[in-house]
């Protein structure tokens, strides 16, 4: 046997008038007109599935040459010390024919590496001038390696 419906207080059905006038009020500031008669929606036709055909991209492939199968010189720290090394030799080649006596300084190759290659140019310079010993720093008026020749002989040609 099912259970009776309890029959609400006046207090429940007070609340429940009041709720529906608040829920009227709010619905007239909306000042969309309401059709009596639902819309009807046209049909549209099916689309139809497209495949998509996967579009083989051409890849450009670079040349390459004799050197780029050598891992040592793909590597780019051996490129900044070459770039270093070529700036400095360069450099210095320029210099002697402006400023002979500049070209000349132990310090200007090394500084010339250093703005061509980075600290990896300046190193690599300094190591294929002879380390530190190379530079010669003690020397400040120019000159190379100034060798300490013992006994009478020609430092010159034959």
């Amino acid at each position: 046997m099912a259970a009776r419906k309890k029959t609400r207080s006046a207090a429940q059905k007070r609340a429940t008038r009041k709720l529906v006038a608040s829920n009227k009020r709010r619905g007239r500031k909306s000042h969309t007109k309401r059709r009596k008669t639902p819309v009807k929606r046209r049909r549209t036709a099916a689309k139809r599935k497209t495949i998509k055909r996967k579009t083989t991209h051409k890849r450009t492939v670079a040349k390459k040459g004799i050197f780029d199968k050598i891992p040592l010189i793909k590597s780019p720290m051996f490129r900044q010390a070459a770039a270093g090394v070529g700036t400095a030799a360069l450099g210095s080649a320029v210099l002697a024919l402006v400023i002979p006596s500049l070209a000349s300084h132990p310090i200007v190759k090394p500084v010339l590496a250093l703005a061509g290659g980075g600290a990896i140019g300046a190193v690599a310079q300094v190591l294929t001038q002879g380390g530190i010993a190379g530079l010669n720093i003690g020397s400040l008026g120019g000159g190379g390696n100034s060798a300490n020749v013992q006994g009478a002989g020609n430092t010159g040609f034959a």
